[in-house]
């Protein structure tokens, strides 16, 4: 059981990685948004299953949802107003 915590918490680990070396591209940031919270669901998971609050974890999922329509929506305008999702190529006082 305690295997699967430090599993979950390397996962998450590996994803900040991620999220800090694939900072330019937005896509990439928003895949390793997703990575974090998916690690963090089964970690909570794990945490909540022995208090038994099942609700807690449907509005978690509800909130991870919205934050990821969210982001994919911005990368569609980000996309159709620059045509790319590269930030090393756009000047963010304009936008």
């Amino acid at each position: 059981m305690f295997l699967m915590y430090y599993f979950y918490l390397n996962l998450f680990i590996f994803s900040c990685f991620m999220f800090s070396y694939f900072y330019y591209e937005v896509f990439m940031t928003l895949m390793m948004m997703e990575f974090m919270m998916m690690t963090l669901f089964l970690l909570l998971m794990m945490m909540v299953l022995v208090i038994k609050l099942n609700l807690l974890m449907l509005f978690y999922l509800i909130f991870v949802v919205c934050e990821s329509v969210l982001g994919l929506t911005l990368l569609i305008l980000l996309i159709r107003s620059y045509g790319n999702d590269n930030l090393k190529l756009m000047n963010l006082i304009l936008w």
